[in-house]
């Protein structure tokens, strides 16, 4: 009644009660969700991205990513799970109950008429299970989390890798642009050369029709460089998992080195830090484990549990048990009574019979004081029952061959997770030994692609310079600018292909070789 009229005389305020709501709701909201969850680089200050950048806001706003990161949130409240096996759990519950009056009976024997009651108890346990399975658990869950962690590591190498490549292939895009530019402004002053050759007679109109061709194609390549430059971007933004602005300049350079690679030495650094490597051997330890949960099977278990409980009954209406409990001692009285009349035949001493006799006034109010005190104390002054213990011990004996099963399907998961890891190790090896040599090649082809673009490059100029003394004709030159711009083209694919190649064979060895 107190709570009660407490909250009644509360002022009730309809937007009071809608503000608190809200407030409260947003407390209660995680702070992802309180803030924006998926970033946008229109809303960064910075007008360039570097790679550094670009790696931090994919681990960041990535939802592969972060999938996978998630799988690792909960690893710590596995393992203190793990170790609570080992902890005796307790339970505590109450309960409060009534029954109303009226008639009991059993079958058809009828017991009487009990008043309304009025009952409440409590039960304490404590109770603790041992078994094989739950004292290797701790162990299960420990190398099931280094295998977790190590699957979030090779999900971070795989989206490093995947970002590197992206990146590169934006630079690389961003480059052909401007050799698709420099070779439209060279095609343009080749058809003002051809313009000029025919006013002063050294040409034919025919010099200006090859030079318009050429600049129409290579106004083509520039709008293709454009889109394939702004595809590469959206590209870049799907992986990082943000939107980039068209204007975003990429400002981390890469420039070109002769890689100094010592296979065996890659090797070993790749067989002790390759994420997918190390999540196969984590995972080949945990299939292990496994194994030897599985044989516990085969050992007894132990169970221990103690309790404790109390209860409490208060008749609403005391009348019922006052009468019945004074009938009682009337009986009693009649009953000693007689007996008295019958020792007084047989010459035996009499019975003190006053203490039923409720014509007694403090007989009577002591009957009455006992069954008053022998029905109160609801709901918490409870009557404790004696303290419970119990010990089971059991033996498997015969369980239809399901452990047999169990345990060989452990050892074939077992067997089957060291074989992944020796196909991971092998698929390595071959791995790493490519991409040495594919670097090795690639830089080799940068040498070689920029001595032709050299070579190209002085084609043209004296091709151009024929041309302009008459001595060669428009085709020597429009063949000599498409030479250069093949080779211009060729050179960027050629510098960036070392790049891209060198980046996979950091990801393969797990750290960065720069």
């Amino acid at each position: 009644m107190e709570l009660n009229s407490v909250v009644m005389e509360l002022p009730f305020r309809p937007y009071s009660f809608m503000v608190a709501l809200v407030l409260g709701a947003s407390m209660l909201l995680p702070g992802d969700a309180q803030g924006q969850e998926f970033a946008s680089m229109e809303e960064r200050p910075a007008d360039e991205l570097s790679l550094e950048e670009a790696l931090r806001l994919a681990h960041e706003y990535n939802p592969d990513f972060r999938i996978q990161e998630s799988q690792g949130d909960a690893a710590h409240l596995r393992q203190r799970e793990a170790w609570g096996d080992l902890i005796p759990s307790a339970n505590a519950s109450t309960s409060f109950g009534y029954t109303a009056s009226g008639e009991r009976r059993f079958q058809s024997v009828q017991l009487g008429t009990e008043p309304a009651i009025y009952s409440s108890n409590y039960n304490l346990g404590v109770s603790m299970s041992l078994t094989g399975q739950t004292l290797l658990r701790p162990s299960v869950v420990r190398d099931q989390n280094t295998a977790t962690r190590a699957r979030i590591d090779g999900a971070s190498a795989g989206l490093t890798d995947e970002v590197t490549q992206a990146y590169l292939s934006a630079l690389q895009a961003q480059e052909e642009l401007l050799q698709a530019e420099t070779e439209l402004e060279r095609t343009r002053q080749y058809v003002r050369q051809a313009e000029a050759q025919v006013e002063v007679g050294a040409g034919t109109p025919l010099d200006i029709r090859r030079a318009e061709i050429q600049e129409g194609q290579a106004e083509v390549q520039l709008l293709q460089a454009e889109n394939t430059a702004a595809t590469s971007r959206l590209i870049l933004g799907r992986v990082i998992g943000v939107g980039l602005p068209e204007d975003v300049a990429l400002s981390t350079e890469f420039e070109l080195f002769e890689p100094d690679l010592a296979t065996e030495e890659l090797l070993n650094l790749a067989m002790g830090q390759n994420p997918v490597l190390r999540a196969s051997r984590s995972e080949a330890e945990a299939a292990q484990t496994q194994t030897r949960v599985a044989r516990t099977q085969y050992l007894p278990s132990l169970s221990l549990s103690a309790n404790w409980s109390g209860s409490v009954f208060e008749p609403a209406d005391l009348n019922p048990l006052f009468e019945n409990r004074l009938g009682q001692l009337s009986n009693q009285y009649a009953s000693c009574q007689e007996d008295n009349r019958i020792r007084s035949l047989l010459g035996d001493p009499p019975r003190d019979c006053g203490q039923f006799d409720i014509s007694d006034p403090q007989v009577e109010t002591g009957a009455l004081e006992q069954v008053r005190a022998q029905n109160q104390g609801f709901p918490f002054d409870y009557r404790a029952q004696p303290l419970s213990l119990s010990l089971q011990v059991s033996i498997p004996v015969f369980t239809g061959f399901s452990r047999q099963l169990q345990v060989e399907e452990a050892r074939v998961s077992e067997r089957n997770a060291q074989h992944q890891v020796r196909s991971e190790e092998l698929r390595l090896r071959s791995e790493v030994e490519a991409a040495v040599r594919s670097v090795q090649t690639s830089f080799r082809t940068v040498a070689l692609q920029s001595r032709i673009r050299d070579t190209a490059a002085e084609e043209l100029r004296l091709a151009q310079e024929r041309f302009r003394l008459g001595l060669a004709s428009s085709i020597e030159v429009v063949d000599a600018q498409a030479n250069l711009s093949e080779a211009e083209r060729e050179e960027i694919s050629a510098i960036y292909g070392f790049h891209i190649s060198f980046a996979g064979l950091e990801a393969l060895v797990g750290q960065s070789l720069r």
